[in-house]
C-alpha cells in the first residue's frame, strides 16, 4: 500500500496555466506553493504583490514580488500561485507572520501562518487539506505555474512524517 501511495497525487488542480508576467501576482491574495514537485513543497504567500514565508531560518516578510520572481527564474524552482477570492488584508497578512519567528520542528510549518490567515485550525494539517476546504468554499481562483513540466496537473503525495522529517533535515542543515 505504501509504494502505491507514494504515486497518488495529493490534489488535483482544475487548471493550471503558466505564468506571464509578475503583474499577474501584484494585485490581490495567492498562496505561494515553492518546490510544487517536491515532498513536501514549501508554502508562502503572496498579498498585494509582497512575499512572506516562514522557514527553518527566518522568514521572508514583505519581499517584493519582483524580487521573489528574479530568485526562482535564477533557479529554476517549480512554483504554484493559486488566486484566492477572498479579501484578506495586508495588515493582517503583517501581523500573523509577525507572531512568527521561525519554524519550530513539532510546534509550526510553513503552513502554520496560513492556517492562521484562513482560522482552519484542528482540520488542515496539509496543504492539500487547505487546498480541498478552499476548494469546497469556492475560493480558488486561477493557478498560474512557473518551471513546472507541461504535464503537471496535481501535488505529489505526501504524509505528516514527510513532513517532519524534512524539517528535523532542514534544522540539521541550519546547525551545522
Amino acid at each position: 500500500m505504501y509504494l502505491k501511495e507514494q504515486y497518488m497525487s495529493e490534489f488535483n488542480f482544475p487548471g493550471i496555466v503558466p505564468l506571464q508576467s509578475i503583474d499577474d501576482l501584484k494585485a490581490g491574495f495567492f498562496l505561494c506553493v515553492l518546490h510544487a514537485d517536491k515532498i513536501p513543497p514549501h508554502v508562502g504567500c503572496i498579498i498585494e504583490g509582497h512575499f512572506f514565508s516562514l522557514k527553518v531560518s527566518g522568514k521572508d516578510e514583505a519581499v517584493d514580488v519582483s524580487t521573489l520572481f528574479k530568485a526562482l527564474t535564477l533557479k529554476k524552482v517549480p512554483t504554484l500561485f493559486i488566486g484566492i477570492k477572498k479579501e484578506i488584508s495586508s495588515a493582517l497578512v503583517e501581523y500573523i507572520y509577525g507572531n512568527y519567528t521561525t519554524i519550530e520542528v513539532g510546534q509550526n510549518t510553513c503552513l502554520s501562518p496560513v492556517i492562521d490567515l484562513f482560522e482552519c485550525h484542528g482540520h488542515v494539517k496539509k496543504l492539500s487539506d487547505l487546498l480541498r476546504l478552499l476548494q469546497e468554499e469556492s475560493l480558488l481562483k486561477e493557478v498560474f505555474k512557473l518551471h513546472l513540466r507541461e504535464d503537471y496537473t496535481a501535488l505529489p503525495y505526501y504524509s505528516n512524517q514527510d513532513i517532519e522529517q524534512r524539517l528535523l533535515n532542514l534544522t540539521d542543515v541550519k546547525r551545522r
